[in-house]
């Protein structure tokens, strides 16, 4: 048998990791550009909220207080900056892809924040602020044009994430599941967090599934995705198209009430610790094959995961419960369903279709 490790692989892995093979011929790539001056976009931010910063993500380390004098210095001279690159939802937010730190440089001094310092070229600034500036000086930063790439809808959510990782692109190329926890930053990638961290989910899976690279909160996702849809509380045609697909529930979950994520996080957390319960730690694995302890399965963890949370399970019915979800682990791991076309119409339909028939037959 192996040792555990955190960086244990998912059985079944698939959706996780961007692919160069993706192929979408008939995509719509839909991309405008725009012009704001310094004041608009300071607006934008902080009154109309039509622009977000989302602060969780970034990609570089926050910017040097050299760096963003020289900015300023540069934007009072009137030399141009680089594009900044948006992304626009069905509400007409815009979230930014590239350009944070230039944008927050901008507010913070207009906001008095920071003072100006060792300048190269405009010796007669140092050690203001922009109230320190005669009007003409901050008129002309108010006015200054930044130029905006604007994605818009309906650009397929696949072409989105390839688009954010080109301009992102730095020396670790980001997974589907953090350009995600970037792209929908809010209650989403709060919940996935804090879920990711209960107790019942760390023993349900054994502490197998790594935090890292965001595989633990990709795993959730998927579960919770699929259990809104099977509920009807997630309008969505699933048709083997995942990113989509997540894309839909992480902007559900943005919007969800308090009553909805509480609901979600007790049915969680119900899942976890009667899967640890009644399967332990093995819950999510398939039997093993040779001497090898075979990974977390992702398709039965989140195919086991919707039959506990859709079930009542007391005492007398535990023990048919058990053999009965063993039979079904079988049944399945004979099947490519939950190995080798995980994501598929057919593959998604074939196992939760099992788990709810599964259910009925016990009359959980």
């Amino acid at each position: 048998m192996l040792n555990k490790t955190e960086d244990e692989a998912l059985e079944g892995e698939s959706g996780l990791n961007a692919s160069a093979d993706d192929v979408y011929p008939h995509a719509v790539v839909k991309i405008s550009r725009d012009q704001y001056s310094a004041f608009e976009i300071k607006r934008m931010v902080e009154e109309t909220k039509e622009l977000q910063l989302d602060p969780e993500f970034q990609r570089n380390q926050v910017w040097k207080p050299e760096q963003k004098r020289e900015l300023i210095e540069s934007l009072l001279m009137g030399i141009p900056i680089p594009v900044i690159y948006v992304f626009e939802n069905e509400q007409g937010i815009k979230q930014i892809v590239d350009g944070r730190q230039r944008i927050t440089t901008i507010i913070d001094f207009m906001n008095n924040k920071f003072a100006l310092k060792d300048l190269t070229m405009l010796l007669d600034f140092d050690n203001k602020k922009f109230a320190d500036l005669e009007p003409i000086y901050r008129s002309k930063l108010e006015r200054y044009q930044l130029f905006v790439y604007v994605i818009e809808p309906p650009t397929p959510e696949r072409v989105k994430y390839d688009i954010f990782d080109r301009v992102n692109r730095g020396g670790t190329q980001l997974n589907n599941q953090e350009m995600r926890n970037a792209l929908y930053y809010g209650q989403a990638t709060k919940l996935l967090k804090e879920l990711a961290a209960t107790e019942a989910f760390l023993n349900a899976t054994g502490r197998a599934i790594s935090p890292k690279r965001m595989r633990d909160q990709y795993v959730i996702l998927r579960f919770l995705a699929f259990y809104l849809l099977r509920k009807k509380q997630l309008s969505f045609e699933y048709k083997s198209n995942l990113d989509d697909f997540l894309a839909a529930a992480m902007k559900w979950l943005n919007r969800a009430d308090q009553n909805e994520l509480d609901n979600l996080k007790e049915i969680f957390t119900k899942a976890m610790n009667l899967s640890y319960k009644l399967l332990g730690e093995d819950a999510f694995r398939f039997e093993v094959t040779n001497v090898n302890r075979r990974p977390i399965n992702m398709a039965l963890f989140e195919s086991i995961s919707y039959f506990f949370a859709v079930s009542d399970i007391d005492e007398s019915n535990k023990s048919n419960v058990r053999v009965s979800l063993e039979q079904l682990k079988d049944t399945f791991d004979k099947s490519i369903a939950s190995t080798g076309r995980v994501d598929t119409t057919s593959g998604v339909n074939y196992r939760f279709s099992e788990v709810e028939k599964l259910k009925e037959s016990l009359s959980c």
